[in-house]
């Protein structure tokens, strides 16, 4: 038995590698890597790899730490302070999909239970494809980039419901409206001991880790945390993810939440592959040859249909023609809790798998297409006349950047950008720009400028931009949230580069859990201080104290200037 399971374990890493590696050549996602890797290898495909029980456990792990990181993004406040976009549109059009497909597997003679669970996998999307790929499009900050953003974050959270109610559904004993009631109940509960259990241990238990400086047993400590709670809630008969979610919620509201972040994700991201590929090893590719009308009904209703459940929805929330048809574009394909959701009521084998069948295949597909649509969204809009104006976006071609190395890459290329690089091309310091301005990008390439275009959060990009070749990087933006993504990724990928971040108001106060490589760089503070020192020049106090008293006021980290703003330190 355990040289069964190195043998499939070492056919899952190779066979995946290859994969997924033969997919980012062909500019696809690693999802289709992983779904294929599950195919060829698995029963139907040739058969190296049986429906081992070792293949499913490391599954449900993958989509655990995926509920765990959702939690740790969820943020209450933020939600309600996007509650228009967030949940008025993100909740119709989650409402509006779920009912429509749910009518159609009624009328195909499914239960009605299980028709709203099939429904709703048809109104999910697929986060880490539709993200990636408006990140590297540099069309997360537009309106379409937005609007798809919020639906997206409830289509997250509108999963944990359905994911509670699965093991309901497969439940033989006692009425659905008691058995509802009770999971509730349950669920309020596991919220309430971890809640209690959480405020009180984890900043303790958090920061004692921290203190030791260990990288593994942080990391360690958190998907011990993790797959607790997921423990906590399974033996309260309910689902393992409902756990993690809420310990991620629970995280979510400490310092340590992008560190967490951070250090979780690239494990997350093998044990998810590890789910895509058991997703590939469900799916029949008979089906394709035995019901191709089926499974293209399937693909048209995800591409067609739910774009225009979700075309309509953003026209009432009082978005433009052209913006609403971006979105769908967006969003018009299948997910990988659309997957999930398909794979376990497979697995509860009470649906007709002649039926799922093409539903899952459907869904890869729609998948498959998703890049393509998502790329082409502008173009789609022009087509039909609306947005003619749009600006095709510049290209980012390795030939740019060539061999540059001991360079310095500046995120954000407005006016303090700019001038930064003068000041180091003065100097003969190489610079390399990001920026998603693409006006600007064309612009600035047309004056002899190297600019790449896109987000700067994205590693794809930064890898592009040769940063563990360079030597410094510069935040040029006020805007933390995306700062501390660049941050993460700079970490990633050279953990030792100094990065400098500017702000115009000050951080948010956890700059003692920022990496001791990152230096704030606060515009109103050090201005004000540039102001003093004029003045004690001008009162007659020689050039050398008052360096001296500049620079006691910054080893201080800037105490005196913060105590003269009385009622603002939170905000700085």
């Amino acid at each position: 038995m355990t040289h069964e399971l190195l043998f499939h374990l070492m056919l899952l890493l190779l066979g995946s590698a290859g994969l997924v590696a033969l997919c980012h050549r062909l500019g696809l996602s690693s999802i289709v890597g992983y779904l294929l890797a599950g195919l060829v290898f698995g029963p139907w495909g040739l058969g190296l790899l049986g429906d081992t029980g070792a293949i499913r456990v490391l599954a449900e792990v993958g989509v655990v730490l995926l509920m765990f990181t959702i939690g740790l993004e969820f943020s209450l406040p933020r939600l309600l302070a996007s509650r228009r976009l967030v949940l008025g549109l993100g909740g119709s059009q989650v409402v509006l999909t779920t009912a429509v497909f749910a009518g159609g597997f009624i009328l195909a003679g499914v239960s009605p239970a299980f028709a709203v669970i099939l429904g709703g996998a048809f109104a999910m999307s697929s986060t880490a494809i539709a993200l990636k790929q408006l990140g590297e499009q540099g069309e997360l900050r537009t309106v379409h980039g937005q609007a798809a953003t919020a639906v997206l974050l409830f289509q997250d959270i509108a999963a944990v419901p359905f994911l509670v109610l699965l093991p309901l559904l497969g439940s033989d004993g006692g009425s659905f409206g008691g058995l509802l009631g009770i999971t509730l109940l349950k669920a309020l509960l596991v919220f309430i001991t971890l809640a209690v259990l959480g405020r009180k241990l984890l900043p303790r238990v958090l920061h004692w880790v921290a203190d030791t400086h260990s990288l593994e047993l942080f990391m360690l400590t958190v998907l011990s945390l993790a797959l607790a709670a997921a423990g906590l809630s399974m033996a309260a008969g309910l689902s393992a993810t409902l756990g993690a979610f809420m310990a991620g919620m629970l995280l979510g509201e400490t310092h340590f939440r992008h560190q967490v972040e951070a250090d979780i994700r690239p494990f997350r991201d093998l044990m998810l592959g590890v789910f895509f590929i058991s997703i590939g090893m469900q799916l029949d590719p008979g089906v394709l040859l035995r019901q191709p009308l089926w499974v293209l009904a399937v693909v048209a209703g995800l591409v067609l249909l739910k774009g225009l459940l979700i075309w309509g929805p953003v026209r009432l929330f009082g978005h433009t023609p052209g913006d609403a048809l971006r979105v769908a574009a967006v969003l018009a394909h299948g997910g990988e809790f659309g997957l999930l959701l398909v794979s376990q009521v497979m697995l509860l084998a009470l649906v007709d798998s002649v039926l799922l069948q093409p539903v899952l295949a459907g869904l890869i597909l729609s998948m498959l297409l998703a890049p393509l649509l998502i790329r082409f969204n502008g173009r789609l809009v022009r087509r039909h006349g609306d947005g003619a104006s749009v600006p095709g976006e510049p290209e980012n071609l390795p030939e740019t950047v060539g061999e540059l190395h001991d360079h310095v890459v500046i995120c954000g290329y407005g006016a303090l950008g700019q001038g930064v690089t003068a000041v180091l091309e003065e100097r003969n310091v190489p610079v390399l720009a990001i920026d998603r301005d693409a006006r600007l990008v064309r612009e600035c390439r047309a004056n002899g400028h190297t600019v790449l275009f896109g987000d700067a959060g994205n590693a794809v990009l930064l890898e592009l931009a040769r940063l563990p070749q360079a030597r410094a990087l510069a935040i040029t933006f006020h805007d933390p949230p995306a700062a501390r993504r660049i941050i993460a990724q700079a970490r990633r990928l050279r953990p030792e580069l100094p990065v400098l971040v500017h702000t115009e108001h000050g951080w948010v106060g956890d700059e003692e859990y920022l990496p001791p490589n990152v230096t704030i760089f606060d515009s109103v503070l050090e201005s004000s201080l540039m102001y003093a020192r004029a003045l004690l020049l001008l009162a007659g106090v020689d050039d050398q104290s008052s360096e001296r008293a500049v620079a006691e006021v910054r080893a201080s980290d800037y105490s005196v200037l913060r105590q003269a703003e009385p009622g603002d330190e939170h905000a700085l």
